[in-house]
Formats: structure tokens, C-alpha cells, sequence
């Protein structure tokens, strides 16, 4: 694979609403299931599912404590990463578009179905 593309798959990864908010979460320390589950206000089992797919696209890692497992960022670099998105957002009014799909806009055009 390309940068682009790993890249692409790494912000398709992060791109979700939920997964979102828990990378936010963490990005102030380690929490447990329950207590994402309690601030979110959303079922475990969502909540488990979106950990599941942020480990596999190792942005958290987890550990057991008991019979709590306790999850956090693998590198701090992703909460800057979070900061500096929102701040982005603020400063420049990114993203006032209406949810488009580019890529198949973009196979129209050159012809591909």
C-alpha cells in the first residue's frame, strides 16, 4: 500500500463519530468499558465494538486490571492529533459541506462504475 493510501485507512478508522468521542476521552487518560460507556451515554456493546476496531488499527491498547480492562492511547501524538483537528475546525470553518461520496463522484467522472 501507498502512504495515501495507509493514511486514508488510518483517518477512515479515527473518521467515525464514537470513535471519535472515545479518542477524546482517552486523550485525557485511561478509562475503563464502563466508564466510556457511562460518560457516552451508549450501549457496551457499541462502545466494545468501536475499542475492538480502534485496538485492530492499533491507535488503543488495553490492559486487565482485575475484572476491569482499561484502555489508552498507544502514543500521545493522537490526542495532539484530536486538538489540533478541533482546533482546525474552529479556526478555519473547515467542513461546512454536505456529507458527499468523492470517491464515487470521482469514478463517474473518469468513467468507472
Amino acid at each position: 500500500m501507498t502512504t495515501a493510501e495507509d493514511q486514508a485507512r488510518f483517518l477512515r478508522c479515527m473518521g467515525e463519530p464514537t470513535r471519535l468521542e472515545i479518542v477524546r476521552l482517552l486523550a485525557k487518560g485511561e478509562r475503563c468499558v464502563g466508564e466510556l460507556t457511562s460518560v457516552l451515554n451508549k450501549e457496551q456493546s457499541l462502545i466494545s465494538y468501536h475499542l475492538r476496531a480502534l485496538k485492530d488499527c492499533n491507535i488503543v491498547k488495553e490492559r486487565q486490571e482485575a475484572q476491569k480492562v482499561y484502555y489508552k492511547l498507544t502514543d500521545p501524538r493522537l490526542a495532539r492529533l484530536i486538538i489540533d483537528c478541533e482546533a482546525l475546525m474552529k479556526e478555519l470553518s473547515l467542513c461546512k459541506c454536505q456529507e458527499v461520496n468523492y470517491e464515487r463522484k470521482a469514478n463517474q467522472k473518469s468513467g468507472k462504475r
